[in-house]
């Protein structure tokens, strides 16, 4: 069997076996760090996905720092949308404000 083929085969084993762990850890109740548990192993199926098949491992300076931006990016919009969830009240919310209203007797 070629390099490439067992790398491909190594790349569909470790993918398999984070979904089985993803798919098991649903069920344990971890509390607030099954979030994080989560978010860890998906973070693991991407680096998967982008060092091997996306061969990241292999491309040059400029396509590592392009590929670096991008990750930049989503992270400061997931920040910024963090940012703006927690910063929210209740009352931001639409149509929340008719629930909370007195109806005007006349």
């Amino acid at each position: 069997m070629s390099a490439v083929l067992r790398t491909i085969w190594g790349c569909w084993a470790a993918l398999v076996v984070l979904l089985a762990t993803t798919t098991g850890l649903a069920f344990v109740p971890l509390g607030r760090w099954n979030i994080v548990v989560a978010l860890a192993i998906a973070t693991a199926k991407a680096l998967i996905v982008v060092i091997v098949f996306m061969e990241l491992r292999r491309s040059s300076g400029l396509v590592r720092v392009f590929a670096g931006a991008g990750f930049l990016w989503l992270l400061i919009l997931l920040g910024l949308t963090g940012a703006d969830y927690s910063s929210r009240h209740e009352s931001y919310i639409p149509n929340t404000l008719q629930l909370h209203e007195t109806p005007v007797k006349r």
